[in-house]
């Protein structure tokens, strides 16, 4: 079995839009519920990163053990996109949230068994532990894999023929996909100060998965209709095909970069903050447990109360928002490639700032208040970087919904993509980031998102040359030259 998009007919032989056939409620609610499933999971790898890292000396074990939900994904996205090709989009997006309960459920269990582990004894118990929060991570690995494949190849059917509507539907997904990440740092926050690592914070995530559930139950329409396909492929072939084609296969290092770069600055920055310079008397640790002296003179290296932190990483996360909105007024106006472009120097103008405020101080509480105005200079600039930074990832998506076209009746396998190289870059880029912070602290971690971002630019760089771009938004003649 396939599918096929629907063919609404109405007076003297029109049809309907895509969009019209699903409705604009239906649009808004399928990108509604991956800002849910979002908050839902990163508001427990903040409950699990704050335990941990109160636990665990090394970035890099903690990263691996919390990050390790997008094995799963990765595994899973490219098989549930062809299938939501040949079955529909909504039952994989229905089962989405009722796994990340799931999930939420096991790391419940976890934080009952185990409320205070002895990282330097490695025992059953110490296995236990981590196994009990892996099968937790890899659920919601699940739950992500069944929601991101169908759910871009739900708003691409939606928005066939129409490439205004596209941009915003798709900068719309991509706000869903950066605001979940982003609320849900302070949403996790908050249940770890005013509900604990127990049983009610994990029940408040249970809730933001139902929330969603029922938001897809009641209030989304199929897209698509099972018809009969004779060329029907095992789902791994599919995946396989898809990926040698040659404007995806030349996109991946580009797409992979970023997200890895993303993925490290979200999910590392919150622990290199918050790595402690005192006990809980304020006395100065001794030794390796005390941040300022593993790296000493790195001013955003430990010392940062999980509050602002939590709200430093939350605001990045916003003006990433901010920044896609800002890019959507003008998108039509340029080339993809150009926006990316673009977007690669914001990321190069925002490590830079960071690592000069970086080499202001040891800690945030120790600093000379005869900084305050250098350090108020380069934050207006990292928060420029941050704005331009955001472009890349709307067009990247927009980019990838365009070769979708090019291939009929494979969006889903096309936009699984997303998921995979989403999955690879949040896994590897957060694994080699741990490395590099473990080296280097925060500075290890700049120099890691710089060999990336020359990485995306020599891959964009090669797309460009070679029109490997798609630009068929822009008016004749201006495809492959000018902006």
């Amino acid at each position: 079995m396939s599918v096929a998009p629907e063919s609404v007919e109405v007076e003297s032989g029109k049809q309907l839009s895509a969009a019209a056939q699903v409705g604009l409620r239906s649009i808004v609610a399928s990108i509604f519920s991956t800002f849910l499933l979002r908050v839902g999971s990163r508001g427990s790898f903040v409950i699990l990163g704050f335990y941990l890292g109160e636990h665990f000396e090394s970035a890099t074990v903690v990263a691996i053990v919390i990050e390790a939900f997008y094995i799963s994904e990765l595994l899973l996205a490219p098989v549930i996109g062809v299938m939501s090709d040949r079955k529909g989009r909504k039952p994989f997006m229905l089962m989405a949230p009722a796994i990340g309960g799931a999930a939420a459920l096991v790391l419940m269990t976890a934080a009952f068994l185990f409320p205070a582990p002895k990282p330097d004894v490695f025992d059953l118990e110490l296995v236990s532990l981590l196994l009990v929060i892996l099968a937790g991570r890899l659920l919601e690995g699940v739950a992500t894999a069944f929601n991101a494949p169908a759910n871009l190849g739900y708003i691409t059917d939606a928005t066939v023929g129409d490439d205004k509507l596209r941009v915003r539907v798709m900068t719309g997904y991509e706000v869903a996909t950066v605001a979940g990440i982003a609320l849900g740092i302070p949403f996790g926050g908050f249940i770890w100060k005013n509900l604990g690592l127990g049983r009610a914070g994990f029940l408040a995530v249970v809730v933001v998965y139902a929330f969603c559930f029922c938001l897809i139950y009641f209030f989304m329409r199929e897209s698509l209709q099972r018809t009969q396909n004779t060329e029907n492929h095992g789902t791994w072939s599919e995946s396989r095909k898809v990926l040698s084609e040659k404007r995806v296969f030349t996109f991946v290092p580009a797409w992979l970069s970023i997200m890895a770069l993303l993925g490290a600055w979200i999910g590392l920055i919150l622990i290199i903050l918050t790595y402690p310079v005192k006990d809980a008397n304020g006395v100065a640790l001794a030794g390796s447990a005390n941040a300022d002296n593993r790296f000493p003179g790195q001013l955003l290296y430990g010392g940062f109360d999980k509050g602002t932190a939590s709200l430093l990483v939350g605001g990045y996360g916003l003006l990433f928002i901010v920044g896609m909105g800002l890019w959507n007024l003008v998108f039509n106006r340029f080339r993809r490639t150009t926006i990316m472009l673009i977007g690669i120097v914001g990321s190069l103008i925002a490590c830079g700032t960071l690592s000069i405020i970086n080499s202001l101080g040891d800690d945030p509480v120790n600093i000379s208040t005869d900084k305050y105005p250098m350090i108020g200079l380069l934050l207006f600039f990292a928060v420029v970087g941050v704005l331009v930074q955001s472009g890349f990832t709307p067009a990247a998506l927009t980019h990838l919904a365009a070769i979708s076209e090019t291939l009929p009746g494979k969006r889903g396998a096309v936009m699984g993509l997303y998921s995979v190289l989403l999955g690879i870059g949040q896994l590897v880029g957060t694994w080699l980031g741990g490395i590099a912070v473990d080296l280097g602290g925060f500075y290890g971690l700049m120099i890691y998102s710089l060999i990336l971002t020359i990485i995306s630019a020599s891959s964009v760089w090669y797309m460009r040359s070679h029109n490997h771009d798609i630009d068929d938004h822009l008016p004749a003649g201006r495809s492959t030259s000018g902006h």
